[in-house]
């Protein structure tokens, strides 16, 4: 997958499990804070679920719990995928 295609396909997720980013109220950012797109250390766990089944990858409970933003998800999935920067 390309890294055009990881954050297609990571905005769509969190689309799904963000009532902010679905009613409008907020929009699709690197800086967005996932707290404030709605997405609680529950639905973190359940994004965190849908992340792992779309980019077949394995994510490490810390590596989770540091995520505070967009961004931070990004580079999370892009490390562990190794599509990231080398």
């Amino acid at each position: 997958m390309t890294e055009q295609g990881i954050t297609d396909a990571l905005e769509k997720l969190l689309i799904a499990h963000s009532p902010e980013l679905r009613d409008g109220s907020a929009t699709v950012s690197p800086q967005a804070r996932l707290v404030d797109l709605g997405i609680d250390s529950l639905e973190l766990l359940s994004l965190a679920a849908d992340i792992e089944d779309a980019f077949r990858i394995d994510i490490d409970d810390s590596d989770l719990d540091a995520a505070k933003t967009v961004a931070d998800l990004a580079r999370l999935v892009d490390g562990v995928s190794g599509l990231g920067p080398k």
